[in-house]
C-alpha cells in the first residue's frame, strides 16, 4: 500500500479568513461576540462580515452583543431567543473550551446552521488556564471532528497565539485537507521542543533569574496552540 504524502503548508490567520469569508452567506452569527479588553475593532467579526446581517450572542449583554443566550441551553430555548432563524454563517472562536458542555453546544450550532451554511470553529490545543468564567477543555482536530459528526470539515489549521506573529500551518494529505488520515502526531516535530535534562534545569534556572517561576515537571515544551476547522453543513 502506498503510504500517504504529508505535506506543511505555512500560510496565515489573515489569508485564512480573508479565504473563508468569500465562500460564506448571511445571516451571521457570532457565539461569544461580547468585546474583550483585547479586541481591535476593526479585527472584529462584525466588521470582517460588513454587508450581512450579523448577530452577536453572548451569556452577557455588553458592547457588541445584540442577544443575550446560552449556545448549551435546551434547543427550544435557543431557537426562541435567536427568532428560529437558520444562519449561514456560525462563528464560535474561543469559547468552546469555556462551555462546561461542548458536545451540547456542537449539536445546537449544527442545527442552527441552514444546509449549505457554514461553521469556523476555533478551540485551544495548547494554551494555560485561562477563566472566562472558567476553563474546561482542550480539544484537537479529532475531537472537533467528534463533536461535528453531522458537517463536513472543508479546512483545518493551526494556529499559534502569543507569539508575535501571525502563522498558521496546514497538515495536507496527498495534497488536501483530510482529518480522517492527517497523523497529527506531526505535531510533535512541527511544535514541541524537548530539552536535555541539564539544558532544562539550565533553563529553568534563568527564568528564576528574571523572576519568572517556573516549576519542573517535563522537558517537553509546545507554545500556545490552536485548532482551527471551517465546515459545511451538507
Amino acid at each position: 500500500m502506498t503510504q500517504p504524502k504529508i505535506d506543511v503548508v505555512n500560510s496565515t490567520t489573515a489569508r485564512e479568513t480573508e479565504a473563508m469569508l468569500k465562500r460564506v452567506d448571511g445571516p451571521v452569527l457570532q457565539i461569544g461576540s461580547r468585546a474583550q479588553i483585547v479586541d481591535r475593532q476593526e479585527n472584529r467579526w462584525r466588521n470582517l462580515v460588513q454587508g450581512k446581517r450579523f448577530v452577536g450572542m453572548d451569556l452577557e449583554a455588553g458592547e457588541n452583543v445584540d442577544v443575550v443566550g446560552d449556545v448549551c441551553a435546551g434547543f427550544d430555548q435557543l431557537d426562541r431567543t435567536l427568532g428560529g432563524e437558520r444562519f449561514g454563517f456560525i462563528l464560535c472562536s474561543h469559547v468552546l473550551e469555556h462551555t462546561k458542555k461542548p458536545w451540547v453546544a456542537a449539536e445546537n450550532i449544527t442545527r442552527l446552521l441552514r444546509p449549505g451554511g457554514h461553521c469556523f470553529i476555533a478551540v485551544p490545543w495548547v494554551q494555560a488556564y485561562h477563566g472566562f468564567p472558567h476553563d474546561y477543555w482542550r480539544i484537537s482536530f479529532h475531537g472537533l471532528a467528534e463533536l461535528f459528526p453531522d458537517v463536513e470539515i472543508l479546512d483545518a489549521y493551526y494556529s499559534a497565539s502569543g507569539t508575535g506573529f501571525d502563522v498558521a500551518y496546514k497538515v495536507l494529505v496527498d495534497g488536501r485537507i483530510d482529518v480522517a488520515r492527517t497523523p497529527w502526531e506531526v505535531e510533535a516535530q512541527l511544535f514541541q521542543v524537548l530539552l536535555e535534562r541539564d539544558r532544562n534545569q539550565a533553563f529553568l534556572a534563568e527564568q528564576a533569574k528574571a523572576g519568572q517561576r517556573k516549576l519542573l515537571l517535563a522537558r517537553g515544551y509546545m507554545p500556545v496552540t490552536l485548532v482551527n476547522i471551517f465546515a459545511r453543513k451538507p
